[in-house]
């Protein structure tokens, strides 16, 4: 990959926002066991699961009723339900080298949140498992917003509750959902590869790209240009 500077004068950052699935937590493989347990004897195919990462929980669960005939309420609930269980029993899907980036951009003072397309009980679990809930005074999500990623409805909104202009905000995602999202936002947009499956490949919209949290530069936090993967 061949990189270049970013077009145009950078802005300060002043706020840091975090999508939460694929990468702050390696959880999409816990959505997707928790889908095939709920759906189960039926299968749900990898490739059909893929489409919906990153994106709202309303078109997933219309896909669900459709494809398996359950109905939205009763989806949401089972799904919920087991969900949590499997976040409070299995491992803690932290993704690696996350929480000391989140702590090193607390230490500097930086606001930070959470915007997640995710309900609320599946991010709080989420949050809960990692370890991270006390360190973001907001969480985001997508009950908050009409339209879902990669819409840029959540980042707007995230931005205005931080009271931070969005070309001040540096968002970090890993879907091509997500990162549609913040940089039509017009957010400065880190993308990450780190997440066991449905590794977005390197989108358009992402500033710099890494495959994981150990080349996250601080000093892009302080000034130093962020790169544009081209």
């Amino acid at each position: 990959m061949t990189l270049q500077p970013s077009p145009g004068p950078q802005a300060p950052i002043e706020a840091v926002i975090f999508d939460l699935d694929g990468v702050l937590a390696d959880t999409e493989p816990v959505h997707l066991e928790a889908s095939r347990r709920v759906v189960a004897p039926a299968v749900i195919p990898l490739e059909q699961y893929a489409r919906f990462v990153g994106g709202g929980a309303d078109s997933y669960t219309e896909w669900i009723e459709r494809t398996y005939s359950i109905p939205r309420p009763v989806f949401r609930e089972r799904y919920t339900d087991t969900l949590v269980d499997l976040l409070r029993s299995g491992p803690t899907p932290a993704m690696r080298g996350a929480d000391a980036v989140v702590r090193a951009i607390h230490r500097r003072g930086l606001r930070l949140a959470v915007a997640s397309m995710s309900r609320p009980a599946w991010v709080q679990a989420t949050l809960a498992a990692t370890g991270l809930t006390d360190l973001f005074p907001l969480v985001v999500t997508g009950e908050e917003v009409q339209h879902p990623k990669p819409h840029p409805d959540i980042y707007l909104h995230t931005a205005a509750l931080l009271g931070v202009e969005p070309h001040h905000c540096l968002a970090v995602e890993d879907s091509a959902h997500g990162v549609a999202a913040a940089a039509a936002a017009g957010m400065w947009v880190i993308q990450t590869r780190q997440a066991s499956i449905f590794a977005a490949t390197p989108q358009p919209g992402a500033h710099a790209v890494i495959d994981t949290f150990a080349a996250f530069d601080l000093g892009w936090l302080e000034g130093r240009p962020l790169p544009r993967a081209v």
